[in-house]
Formats: structure tokens, C-alpha cells, sequence
């Protein structure tokens, strides 16, 4: 390359230090002027002196061979200093000085050319590289980059290896580009990736040390060699707030105050544990004073000789200097469901009040008032005060409690109270424009918008009652979907504003509920004919939007990561204006939760709690490497939506136009296993307030939490009923020979199978949906096929179609089956009812050993019409009579249900083939609400007005249906039992068991437990809740239901009465519903009737009562029908990855192994005994519960161990004697018959 001078020479000069150079044998220092000394240019040494402080008197002499590579002549071993005298040439060369450029790596290679001509020093290599083979990877990539400037290269022969090159790559940042070079550099990203993965970063291969099995290190990233992101959420740092970096004032007394470790706060009647008080000042720091962070798209790398760069992965930037970012004013706060977020957040709010959010720079100039006259001081004082800011409020309610009065100061203050105006946008209308619109008006507010969903209003107003002081937070509830909201000028002076969701959403003016409401009150003024009105007449205004906030609070948050703001809610959102936002959820989304839920729903050793410390460390270890791709991909999209959408984070949140940062790109996992470890973690840390449990179990361990399965024999019911979902399922699959659209298991009916398998799942409790009619018509299309010599079956086919048959015979000549059917009702089974009103009230004839099956809705009745006679002088006369026309009346509704179901639509699509399958019955594959029905009918039918014997009820006149049955029980105020002379038969009057092999287990714990303890109930299924609501009516225990068909107030009472009453003992909780947020910390055991097949789920229940608050042990049991589906199910659940849950979690047949049970599934073998023998159909209550009235001679002294068929229940070990005692008169705790027969005398 020719130089050409152009131009006036300028000399420079350099101190060069000849300890950084390298000696050679001969004593030459080879000065590396080009890369370690950050050569100005690359010009040729013209002139070197010697600096006047030279450490050594023996100065060496300057050797010249070439223009390119000097050389120093001196001493080995002193250190010399020298100054060199080097001239720049406006030669035409418009490459950047060289000490913009950074060390990028090495590269040893065996080279194109023969190793006489490299250089035995240091040179750079113009383009192209010709030392590197053409067919090289790096070839064409440091070609293109060396031709436009962004590299820089030196080459030299190998130290170690004659054979070898080395080359040397320096590259320029990006940030040192712009300005120099062209744009178009930008072009050139992907080459600059391909040298980022293949060059050489270690520092032996920069300074050319080559061993005989060298190994590239490069900028790639290795695949799946990170930890999983459960593991990185349960590895936060724990909250550790510095008040000593917050530069505001106010806060920082704040955080001092919540970190003293004082007795109360003032306003607080409960003391903060410890980690809530860190977690709170935590919140404030990041409120007040958000640190800067590093741009999580950057990755800080340290280059061969030491020097750091930041690199962007995917955009492949190279900078030198930090780039940083502000983290959120606010973020996730994510401690563990159970310990606290509500009390934490209200801590925060009301260590806080009276702080007002600042006016955006954008709108902040102009604010200063014209006025027609000077103000007084105290005016402008307030309105200075206003503009910036100033927490006044908290000084002048010192000073009111001190005695002091300044009540015009303040009105002045809330006179001049900050606001700012939003210009507004112009609209063009062709070529006319709006141009006498005026600006939005927003006014500065110093309260916090919590935004909860509908059934924790109350929890949250009880939260603030039981720990707060009256009055020391001013609070203004909206839960009414109705009622309008006040002006904005009305909210601004509440330190909370409490809004349900439902309610928040309709504050959308796309709202449909907000439209017609408008359309109401907005009426046309124009006259006829010529109407002008504009469309935004008819748009309602929030007046939520006139005010900025000073912070937003949306518990359970994790609802808008599935949404973001695509939702009404969203939308809203989006036009708040707020100052500090936070997202309250233990679990931000389905796959970030803490260890110690994901813990909960695993079985524990015996007598070991399933959330020990050490357990947790373990269960924390076996997950960190343990990656479930398709699990994190969807729990990283909602995360995004958090960040980007609702926190607004930056960069992520950047506009296009600035700087653009795509959440997908940048963070989210490939399909491949890749992701960007730093970015994900980065933000995670800036966002997510969350304790350790070991740091939290230090300051508050919850009591231990025990959870076993409990395997039980099935009975003959629960036999049957499962059965015949394996006869329907084995008759379709030979039938229709497993293909095409009329096997059931054919992709075109997978939304009736789903249905099936759900209510095959059901029936491991109790099953009434099948009518005799449809299994006869299985039976017999089942025989017909048998006996088809055309079809040709194998020899298993035939036996499970043989068993099959035999099976629905059984069930058609089983008389109690065919009443439970026919009369949806559960088999109750009945020792000494009185014998001459027994056979009309029962639902089989009389049985040999002097037990009688009647169903529950009837015998609810007969204990009715008894309580209303308990004082007469025979209580049981008109019994009989009472019985016949019950059962008159319930065979007209059996007569008329049969009719409707013959008659249905969903019948005549079964018949015609509208649904797949030729032998599927309706009720396998449509959810049971007949059983409501059917019940509710029945229930009608019984009230006995006629005849003057007949009982009265108070059975509700609703409309017969699903939602009206499940009302009808949701909260039955069991009426006191009648008091009867222990010598009456009726005392001796005894339920002996059921015919379901679960409620009596439930049975007998409830009646062991419900004394001394609260109990929780999980369903899934109303005709479940059903059952068991009537079953704990006919032995008086109190009960509520928290079902979808309640209404959210109602809902919300119910809790709010089982927590702080001790009249309900017993909550029946449908599983779906059990949400986050809810608080039953009342209820120390808890009760699974059927095995939950997604553990998340499970734990989530398990966790509305093991959390902050509880007290007791809490004791958890799942109950499970041993050789069953259900243990299958269970099973497989034990053995899935985390990434198979996911894949499942819709459906279990989306799981193929669960998939493949069904199918197989096998019948439950019955004994000639249990066909025969009443006595062996039932489930035994092991322990009979008084019929009628209160008597204690049905009890036994002792309470027997639960064996045979219930497995014996070892935690109660630990309960005291005088507990089981107590159990034993559940029905009469004091047998006061002479006192009530006493008082009923008087009346």
C-alpha cells in the first residue's frame, strides 16, 4: 500500500515502557507500538530519543530494519523508559485512530502461505487476509469487516509452532463508530456474529500458546447449560433495602421507620415480621429511588488482556462504555402465597400516605399561576408546594395530634394542590382542523388505586380492620357495578381507592355495560331531522382517568400476563396515569412459584411434614437443571406482557422509533433450548421483591403441613359405577373396532370423550347418571354383536365384552342401583327406622338384616316432620301416611324425568348419530346437571302442605335447575335435631352407612373433627357437592358452599362467615374456584374426594389454608379407591416432568400413558357376596350417627380405628383424648331433652 503525504507533518509523541515489550533471544525489545500501546496511527517510528529520567545507565541503541517494526536494543532486565517521536501523514488513510479499537481475540490457524514469509513480529495485514485459507470460516467474514473499517488485524508466525499463524483481532465498538464510519456498518452484523462465535478469547491463544490439543473458546453460548427458570426465581436475592443510597428525605425516614424493628408503626395494631418490613422498604426504595441497571440486553465480557466491553447477543453490538436503564418505579412483589402480601402492601401504602406523585417533565412548564393580583405568602408558599410535590400531610397530622390547629393551612394546601394540563390532539376533518379543543385537566392525587379481584374486596377490608387503626387510612370502596364513580375532585383526597375488577373494567368506554348506560343518559338535543351529534357524546369518561395516582396495586396480577392489554382492564390501565405501579401474586405465572408450594401437593413420609426445610433444599436441587422448554416459553410470554405492557419497563418497553427492544427476541426461550440467561435474569432482579423461605422460615416458620393419601376399598356402588364407564368404553371400542369416526377415541370426539373421562373421574365418589334404559340398550346392542357371525372377535375382546355384559345385568337386577338412579339419590343405609313407617319412606323393600336403603332427600324429610312432633305424644304418628305420599309424588317426577330424558334433544342426537360412538350413552358424555335437576325435582314433590300430618319446609321456590339445586345447599342453616326421650325407638334410630365408599370416610372424619376443627372439602363436580351437602344436613353439622353458580357477594359472605364464626365447621370449596388470594387459614384439615391430577392446582388449594394466620398443624388427605383408575392416576402424576404437567394440563389425555390407561382400562372384580347381601353393599360408618334427635345410646364408649376399608389415620396421634370425647356427642353435646321438654311446656 503506497502512502502519499499530503499536507503539513505534525509531530507527536508517546511514553512507551519497555517492560511491556517482549525480549527476544537477542536482546531486542520488540516495541508492540500497533496493539499495546495504543499506537495513535499506524505510521512508521521516524525518530526515537531518550526521556532524561532513563533507570538504567547503559541506554541501547535504536535499530531500524524496517519502517513498519522498530526495534530497541538495550538491557533484559531493567526496566527502561524511552520516548518516541512519531509523525501522522495525512496520507489519504481515513481509518480510525487505533486506540478506538478493543482486543477481540485470536486466532491460530495453519496458514495459506509458507511460514518464511510471516513475520516474525507483529504486522498488520491489510485486506485481504492472505495469511488465512480461502476455504477458512473466518475468511470472507474478516474480508468484508477489514474492508469497511469495523477491524482490525496483525498478524505474525506462531511462537511455539513454526507451522501455525497467529492473527489478532481488534475490533471498533459500536458506540465508537457512530461518527466515524458510515451508517452502513450496521449492515454488516451477521459477519461480525459469525467472528464473535469462532475467534479465540483465552489469553494463551493471544499471545500464541498453542498446546497439542488446543480447545476454541469463543463468545457462543453453550445450549442448555443453564439453570432452570424455577431455579432462578427460588434463588432471588432476598429483599435488602440501603435507606442510605435514597436521596429523598421523606422516604428515607420511611424506610428507617418500617427497618427500627419499633413495637408497632404508628396506624398498625400488629407488628410486621421481619421480612415483611424489609419487603415493604424495599417496595419504597424502589418507588422513590430506582436504581440504574445495566441494559439486560448487554452482556459485560471481559476480552484476552483484561480489558471489558458489553456485547448484545442478538443484535451483535459491541459497546465500551455501560449503557444503563432505570429500573421500574415499582415491580412484582412475589413472597410466597400465604405470608403476607396484603398487610405488606398496606404497611407501604400507610407509611407513605400524603406523598403526591410528580407533574412529567413534559408537562411541567407553564404551571406557574397568573394571577390579577400578588398572593399572599401562604398562597404562593401552597402553590409552590403543589407544583413540587412536598409531602405536607404527614407534618400537619403531627401537628393536629399534638394539639396544635392550622386547619387554614391546610384547606390553602388542598386549594393549591398540583395539577397539570394534557394538550390536546388536533384532529383534522379534511382540510379543517379542531382547533378550540381544549386540554385534559389531570389533578395530582396522593392515593393508591388497588385494583382486586371481586371476591377479595373483603378480605382486603378485613386485613385492613384486624391490623390497622380506624381511620389511620382513609378508604373509598367501589365494588357496586352500577353505581357511578365520583367526580375526580371527590377521590383525590382518599389514601384508597378499592375497586373490584369487574367493576374496574366496566370503566372502558368499549365497555357494552358502559355503552348502553350512556346511551341511557344521553339523549340527542338536535332537532329533528338534522341530528350533529358526534360519536363523543355518546363515550363515557372515567373519572379515574382525571387523576394521577400516586401508585397503582393490582393484586393477583398474574391474570393480566395471559392478556396483557388486549382485555377492557388492559385498556383502562393504559390510560391511568400513575406514578409507581406493583403486581401482587405469589405466582407472577403458572411456573414461577416457590418451592414450597410446588412442595404442598407432594405426599410426605409418614410423620414427616411435606415442607421441611431440608425437603424443600432437596426438591429446590433435583429442579435446577431441570428445563421444561415448552413450560418456560409460555411462562416468559406472560411475563413479557407484565413488563412490557403493564410495568412499561425499559428497554422493553421502548418505543420503535427509541431504541426498540423486542421481549421475544431478546429473552424468550427457543424452541431449540437457547435463551438469554442474562437479559431474563437481570430483569427479574430489578423487578421481583421476594424473600428466600429460608431467609422467611427464620422470622416465621408456618406450622408443619402434612399431606397423605388415603386408599380405600371400594364398595359395591362405587364398583358399579365405574364399571359401567368401562362397559361403555369397552362395548364402543369392539363395536365400532376401534376406527374411524365411531370410536370414541377418535379425534373427532375429543370434546365428548374429555367429558366422559371427567365424569369417569367423578365417579370414583358416586355416580346416578346412568338410567337403566341406556345400560339395557348397551347390553343388548353389546349381545348383538357377540352373536354376529360376520364379526370376528379375539379372544381378550370377547372376554371384556362377556365381563361387560355380565356386569350391566348385575346393575339392571340390582333393585337399590336402579332406585339411586332413577331418584338421583345417594343410598343411605338405616338401622331400626321405625317399622311401620319404613317401607314407603325407604327405596328397596325391607332388607334381612335389618338395615333399609333410603335415599338422603327423603330422609331429610322424615327428620323434619319428626322435629315439628318431637313433643307430641307419639312424634312418629303420621309417619306413614307422610311416607306414602312422598313416595306418590316421587314417582310422578320419576315418571316425568324419564319422559324428558326420552324425549331430549341431546338423547335424539346420541340415537341418530349426531355423536360418535354407536354404544355411548348421554350421560357419560355430557356433565351431569340432570342429577341437579332430577334432585330439585324430587325435593319439590316432597313438601308434604296437604293432609294435616304433612311437614312443612322451607325448601326454596326457584326454578328447577343446575344453579337454583346448587343455591338450595350452598349454606343450609341445619335445623336443631329434635329432643327425644332416650327411651323412644326413634332414638335408636341409626345412619350405618352409605353407598359410597368416600362420603362415609368423610362422614366419620367430619363427625370426629368438626368440634375442635374447621374443615375444608374439595370438589370436583356440583352432584359431588350435592351429595355430600345432604349428607352433612342429616347429621346437623353445619356446612357452607363456595360453588361458580354462587354470586361473588354471596361467595364473599360465606368466607367471611366461616372464618369468623364458629357456627359453620365445614366448607365445600369447588377445586376451580379455589383461587388465589383467598384466606381460610380458619380450617386446619383439608380433604381431596377425588385424586386432582395437575399438582399446581392441588397446591394452590392446599395453600388457602397453610399460610400466615394458621395456627394448627395442618393435616391434608386425599382420598383415592384402591385398585382403581385413581391409583393409576396417581401414579403416573408421581413419575411426570414438569414439562409433561404442562403438555397436560388440560386434559389428561393429553398425557399418552394416561392416555393408554383408559383405553385399557379393566372391571372392578365383584364377589358373589356383594351382589347378595345388602350388608356387603354398603360403605360402613365406622361411626352410626343418631337419625333422629339427640341420643348418645347409637355411640360407643370408644371411638374404633378405622380399618377395614379405611386406612387408619396416624396423625391423629397427636390430637388429645378429650378431642374424640367431644366427637362422640357431636349430635348432643349436652342431651338436654327434660330442659327443652321444660321450656316447650312454658310456651
Amino acid at each position: 500500500m503506497v502512502r502519499k503525504s499530503v499536507g503539513k507533518q505534525e509531530p507527536m509523541e508517546l511514553t512507551l515502557l519497555s517492560d511491556t515489550c517482549t525480549s527476544s533471544d537477542e536482546g531486542l525489545y520488540d516495541v508492540d507500538l500497533l496493539s499495546r500501546l495504543q499506537m495513535p496511527d499506524s505510521v512508521p517510528l521516524t525518530e526515537l530519543t531518550w526521556s532524561p529520567n532513563v533507570l538504567s545507565p547503559s541506554a541501547g541503541e535504536a535499530v531500524l530494519p524496517d519502517k513498519q517494526a522498530p526495534y530497541i536494543k538495550g538491557p533484559k532486565t531493567e526496566p527502561l523508559i524511552f520516548r518516541a517521536k512519531f509523525r501522522r501523514e495525512n496520507d489519504g488513510d481515513r481509518r480510525p485512530d487505533f486506540k478506538t479499537y478493543l482486543p477481540l481475540g485470536s486466532l491460530n490457524f495453519i496458514s495459506a502461505v509458507p511460514d518464511q514469509q510471516l513475520p516474525k513480529r507483529w504486522r498488520e495485514t491489510v485486506w485481504p487476509p492472505t495469511a488465512l485459507p480461502d476455504g477458512h470460516p473466518l475468511f470472507a467474514p474478516l474480508s468484508r469487516l477489514l474492508k469497511v473499517s469495523l477491524i482490525r488485524i496483525f498478524c505474525r508466525r506462531n511462537q511455539t509452532s513454526n507451522k501455525l499463524a497467529t492473527i489478532r483481532v481488534y475490533v471498533l465498538p459500536d458506540d465508537r463508530a457512530l461518527g466515524i464510519l458510515p451508517l452502513t456498518f450496521r449492515k454488516h452484523r451477521k459477519e461480525m456474529k459469525i467472528v464473535m462465535d469462532l475467534v479465540d478469547i483465552t489469553e494463551d491463544a493471544w499471545y500464541g500458546k498453542v498446546g497439542s490439543n488446543p480447545v476454541l473458546q469463543g463468545y457462543k453460548p453453550e445450549l442448555m447449560d443453564d439453570d432452570s427458570l424455577f431455579y432462578i426465581f427460588n434463588t432471588l436475592e432476598s429483599p435488602c433495602p440501603k435507606p442510605a443510597m435514597v436521596t429523598n428525605a421523606a422516604a428515607r425516614d420511611v424506610m428507617d421507620g418500617l427497618l427500627e424493628g419499633v413495637p408497632l408503626i404508628p396506624g398498625l395494631k400488629t407488628k410486621l415480621y421481619p421480612y415483611q418490613e424489609r419487603s415493604a422498604a424495599m417496595m419504597v426504595q424502589r418507588e422513590v429511588s430506582p436504581a440504574r441497571m445495566l441494559d439486560p440486553r448487554l452482556e459485560k465480557i471481559t476480552n484476552p488482556v483484561g480489558t471489558s466491553f458489553y456485547y448484545d447477543r442478538e443484535a451483535c453490538t459491541l459497546l465500551s462504555e455501560r449503557r444503563e436503564y432505570e429500573e421500574a418505579a415499582g415491580g412484582i412483589l412475589a413472597e410466597t402465597m400465604g405470608y403476607g402480601k396484603t398487610i405488606i402492601c398496606l404497611a407501604v401504602i400507610l407509611q407513605t400516605k400524603g406523598q403526591w406523585p410528580r407533574i412529567p417533565p413534559q408537562y411541567s412548564l407553564g404551571l406557574h399561576p397568573t394571577r390579577p393580583r400578588v398572593a399572599s405568602l401562604m398562597q404562593m408558599t401552597a402553590a409552590t408546594i403543589g407544583r413540587t410535590s412536598i409531602p405536607w400531610k404527614p407534618y400537619f397530622e403531627q401537628l393536629s395530634r399534638e394539639g396544635d390547629d392550622f386547619q387554614s393551612c391546610v384547606r390553602c394546601l388542598m386549594d393549591n394542590a398540583g395539577c397539570y394540563i394534557i394538550p390536546s390532539t388536533v384532529k383534522k376533518h379534511g382540510r379543517k382542523s379542531d382547533t378550540g379543543l381544549q386540554g385534559s385537566t389531570i389533578l395530582l392525587s396522593s392515593a393508591t388505586l388497588v385494583i382486586v379481584p371481586a371476591n377479595l374486596v373483603n378480605q382486603w377490608l378485613r386485613e385492613y380492620h384486624i391490623h390497622f387503626e380506624e381511620k389511620s387510612l382513609s378508604l373509598f370502596v367501589i365494588d357496586d357495578l352500577h353505581k357511578p364513580i365520583p367526580p375526580a375532585s371527590d377521590l383525590r383526597d382518599y389514601d384508597i381507592i378499592l375497586i373490584s375488577k369487574t367493576r374496574f373494567e366496566r370503566e372502558s368506554s368499549s365497555h357494552d355495560a358502559t355503552m348502553k348506560a350512556m346511551k341511557k343518559r344521553v339523549s340527542c338535543q338536535c332537532p329533528s331531522g338534522s341530528c350533529q351529534c358526534s360519536n363523543h357524546l355518546l363515550q363515557y369518561h372515567s373519572p379515574l382517568k382525571d387523576l394521577h395516582f400516586l401508585r397503582l396495586i393490582v393484586d393477583e396480577g398474574h391474570a393480566f400476563a395471559s392478556t396483557g392489554a388486549s382485555n377492557n382492564a388492559g385498556k383502562v390501565l393504559n390510560e391511568l396515569h400513575v406514578e409507581r405501579k406493583w403486581i401482587i401474586s405469589g405466582t407472577p405465572t403458572s411456573g414461577l412459584m416457590g418451592v414450597e408450594v410446588d412442595m404442598a401437593a407432594m405426599e410426605a413420609l409418614e410423620g414427616v411434614s411435606s415442607t421441611n426445610v431440608e425437603a424443600k433444599q432437596e426438591a429446590l436441587a433435583a429442579r435446577r437443571k431441570e428445563i421444561a422448554i415448552a413450560q418456560e416459553r409460555k411462562d416468559i410470554e406472560k411475563l413479557g406482557n407484565l413488563v412490557v405492557k403493564f410495568l412499561q419497563l425499559k428497554p422493553w418497553a421502548n418505543l420503535k422509533q427509541n431504541d426498540s427492544a423486542s421481549w421475544y427476541k431478546y429473552v424468550m426461550t427457543s424452541r431449540a433450548g437457547t435463551r438469554n440467561i442474562t437479559s431474563l435474569k437481570g430483569t427479574l432482579e430489578s423487578l421481583v421483591v421476594r424473600h428466600r423461605i429460608k431467609d422467611i422460615e427464620m422470622d416465621r416458620p408456618l406450622p408443619p403441613l402434612f399431606n397423605k393419601v388415603v386408599h380405600l376399598e371400594p364398595s359395591y356402588f362405587d364398583k358399579l359405577s365405574i364399571n359401567i364407564f368401562i362397559l361403555v368404553l369397552a362395548a364402543n371400542a369392539i363395536t365400532s373396532e376401534r376406527v374411524d369416526r365411531d370410536y370414541m377415541f377418535h379425534r373427532s370426539n375429543r370434546k365428548p370423550l374429555d367429558e366422559l373421562v371427567r365424569n369417569l373421574r367423578q365417579s370414583g365418589f358416586y355416580w346416578t347418571g346412568f338410567s337403566a334404559h341406556q345400560i339395557s340398550e348397551t347390553v343388548r346392542v353389546s349381545a348383538e354383536y357377540m352373536a354376529n357371525e360376520d364379526k370376528i372377535l379375539s379372544g381378550e375382546d370377547w372376554l371384556l365384552l362377556q365381563s361387560g355384559l355380565n356386569i350391566g345385568s348385575t346393575c339392571l337386577a340390582s333393585a337399590a342401583w336402579r332406585s339411586f338412579t332413577e331418584q338421583t339419590e345417594m343410598g343411605i343405609f338405616v338401622k331400626d327406622f321405625p317399622a311401620p313407617a319404613s317401607e314407603p319412606w325407604s327405596l328397596c323393600p325391607s332388607s334381612r338384616n335389618g338395615y333399609m336403603i333410603y335415599g338422603t332427600t327423603h330422609l331429610q324429610f322424615a327428620q323434619k316432620y319428626i322435629a315439628e312432633h318431637a313433643y307430641a305424644s307419639n312424634p312418629a304418628e303420621g309417619l306413614f301416611e307422610a311416607g306414602v305420599i312422598a313416595k306418590k309424588n316421587t314417582q310422578k317426577v320419576i315418571s316425568k324425568n324419564a319422559e324428558s330424558e326420552e324425549s331430549s334433544p341431546l338423547r335424539q342426537r346420541i340415537h341418530t348419530g349426531s355423536i360418535s360412538g354407536r354404544v355411548v350413552p348421554s350421560s357419560t358424555v355430557f356433565t351431569p346437571y340432570g342429577v341437579h335437576k332430577k334432585s330439585v325435582r324430587i325435593r319439590t314433590a316432597l313438601r308434604l302442605n296437604e293432609g294435616t300430618n304433612s311437614p312443612k319446609t322451607s325448601v326454596s321456590q326457584q326454578s328447577v335447575g343446575h344453579k337454583s339445586a346448587m343455591k338450595s345447599t350452598s349454606m343450609f342453616h341445619s335445623s336443631s335435631p329434635a329432643v327425644l326421650d332416650p327411651d323412644s325407638p326413634l332414638a335408636k334410630t341409626v345412619l350405618v352407612g352409605t353407598a359410597s365408599a368416600k362420603l362415609s370416610y368423610l362422614l366419620d372424619r367430619i363427625a370426629l373433627l368438626h368440634l375442635d376443627e374447621k374443615i375444608i372439602v374439595f370438589y370436583e363436580g356440583d352432584h359431588i357437592a350435592w351429595y355430600i351437602a345432604q349428607a352433612l344436613e342429616l347429621i346437623h353439622v353445619q356446612h357452607l358452599i363456595y360453588a361458580k353458580g354462587i354470586s361473588v357477594a354471596l361467595r364473599a359472605s360465606y368466607l367471611e362467615w366461616f372464618n369468623n364464626t364458629e357456627t359453620y365447621r365445614v366448607l365445600l370449596m369447588d377445586l376451580p374456584q379455589a383461587a388465589h388470594g383467598l384466606n381460610v387459614a380458619s380450617a386446619s384439615r383439608i380433604f381431596f374426594v377425588n385424586p386432582v391430577w395437575s399438582p399446581s392446582i392441588e397446591a394452590q388449594a392446599i395453600k388457602r389454608a397453610h399460610r400466615i394466620g394458621q395456627s394448627r398443624p395442618v393435616f391434608v388427605e386425599t382420598l383415592v379407591l384402591k385398585n382403581t383408575f385413581e391409583e393409576k392416576l396417581l401414579d403416573r402424576r408421581r413419575i411426570m416432568t414438569t414439562d409433561e404437567h404442562q403438555h397436560a394440563a388440560k386434559s389428561l389425555l393429553d398425557d399418552t400413558p394416561m392416555n393408554d390407561v383408559i383405553k385399557n382400562l379393566s372391571f372392578i372384580p365383584l364377589s358373589s357376596l356383594e351382589i347378595q347381601d345388602e350388608e356387603a353393599q354398603m360403605a360402613k360408618l365406622h361411626i352410626p350417627q343418631a337419625l333422629f334427635g339427640r341420643s348418645t345410646n347409637a355411640l360407643s364408649d370408644d371411638v374404633p380405628t378405622l380399618s377395614n376399608g379405611h386406612d387408619s389415620c396416624d396423625m391423629e396421634d397427636v390430637e388429645p383424648p378429650e378431642r374424640k370425647r367431644k366427637a362422640m356427642f357431636a349430635l348432643d353435646p349436652q342431651n338436654s331433652y327434660e330442659a327443652a321438654k321444660m321450656t316447650a311446656k312454658r310456651r
